[in-house]
């Protein structure tokens, strides 16, 4: 019982700088690893000239995205903008935009891997004034 005594308390000033260094190292390298996770985001239209009516689909999608694993538990749908510029397209008609991770407006600790599905399709139509 001796022994276990004298294991326990010789050089402490060492065992606990070493169990320090080891937490440490814990944290820095095995504490906050890569993760992804995949969030539903509404499609957001802008520039939308007046006097055009259309209809989007779909109106979400569902965006993949990676980060440390602290930053993409706190990541919320209100982070993200998935953004369709109207100025872009041209007269009314059904078109296909495509959509790419980097259009994407995202925090910048997190990175968009995908988009899914990678397009809208919109049916635009022209209204006459009333």
């Amino acid at each position: 019982m001796n022994w276990l005594r004298r294991v326990l308390t010789e050089n402490i000033g060492l065992k606990l700088l070493s169990l320090s260094l080891a937490a440490i190292l814990w944290a820095v390298v095995g504490g906050d690893v890569p993760t992804e996770i995949v969030l539903p985001i509404p499609v957001e239209f802008r520039n939308v000239p007046p006097g055009v009516e259309f209809v989007a689909e779909p109106s979400w999608v569902d965006v993949r995205v990676r980060g440390l694993s602290r930053r993409v538990r706190h990541a919320a749908t209100a982070d993200f903008t998935v953004p369709v510029d109207f100025s872009r397209l041209d007269g009314p008609g059904e078109k296909s935009v495509l959509l790419r991770p980097a259009d994407v407006e995202a925090p910048a600790s997190l990175e968009v891997v995908q988009i899914t599905p990678a397009q809208v399709t919109l049916t635009v139509k022209e209204v006459s004034p009333k």
